[in-house]
């Protein structure tokens, strides 16, 4: 794999491209070559649609030496410090809410601060999952339009179903709300629905001035379609082999998928 110069960013999308969706079992090796890189100057930022607490597990050995992009762009932090949080109005949530319910069978949702989330009934598999296998800081309430919720930095609320949420969203959710809030499909199971003005591009402009640091000098990775962005405005970038057809498009290059640990690949290579 050729060497690349002058990198002095790296963010990379975690679910499908580092590791099998929903999962903190990531080869150990991962660490070691971050140590390096930021020895060395490089920054490294990972960047996903997951919680902050999942994302810190996940970089557990390194997490003091890495920036955090979480909840899709929603929070931008390191481990010590918050840089910018992005909300929705109580209003805009609500009512999503409110319609996921009522127009959308076999579907569930949840809604996320920067430090929580929150869903109505901890017995079904979308809790289950973001608790057991993410590792999510989640907690079951009786009723996520209570007033309670008022005072609470939502982010984000994201729609479930098992395998086809896009295409569960397509007749009614995503016409009404596509132009009120910034809608991201992040694999075959989520719709995460934040801010405008919240999406990883952005979130990764927001370091690049913060770190003083140019879109060419970054590179970045990712496998769906909430990647394609910061990929195209990326120096260099990279979609796993196993990523959607238009999110490999979208790239500059395509690497060995997460099976084969490609993103380690080239990582390496900048060492």
């Amino acid at each position: 794999m050729r060497r690349i110069l002058m990198i002095k960013l790296i963010v990379t999308d975690i679910d499908g491209t580092l590791v099998k969706d929903g999962t903190l079992d990531i080869n150990p090796e991962y660490m070691d070559v971050i140590k390096k890189l930021t020895e060395k100057g490089i920054h490294f930022v990972a960047c996903s649609g997951r919680q902050y607490c999942s994302e810190r597990q996940l970089f557990a050995p390194v997490k003091d030496k890495i920036f955090f992009i979480s909840d899709g762009g929603t929070l931008i932090r390191t481990s010590e410090k918050i840089l910018k949080v992005h909300t929705l109005s109580a209003e805009i949530w609500k009512n999503m809410a409110k319609m996921a319910k009522k127009e959308m069978p076999g579907c569930d949702y949840f809604i996320s601060s920067p430090d929580v989330s929150y869903a109505e009934n901890a017995k079904t598999p979308m809790f289950r999952w973001l608790h057991d296998s993410y590792g999510y800081d989640i907690r079951e309430v009786p009723d996520l339009l209570e007033p309670s919720f008022e005072n609470e930095q939502i982010m984000k609320i994201a729609i479930y179903n098992t395998d086809h949420c896009e295409e569960k969203c397509a007749p009614v959710f995503t016409p009404y709300w596509k132009d009120k809030v910034n809608m991201a499909c992040a694999g075959k199971e989520w719709m995460d629905c934040t801010p405008h003005g919240a999406d990883k591009k952005s979130a990764v402009a927001l370091l690049q001035e913060y770190l003083g640091i140019s879109p060419e000098e970054t590179c970045t990775f990712g496998d769906n379609i909430n990647d394609i962005e910061m990929l195209k405005n990326a120096g260099y970038s990279y979609a796993v082999a196993n990523a959607r057809e238009e999110v490999q498009a979208a790239a500059k290059a395509v690497c060995p998928s997460y099976l084969e640990d490609g993103v380690l690949q080239v990582l390496k290579s900048l060492l």
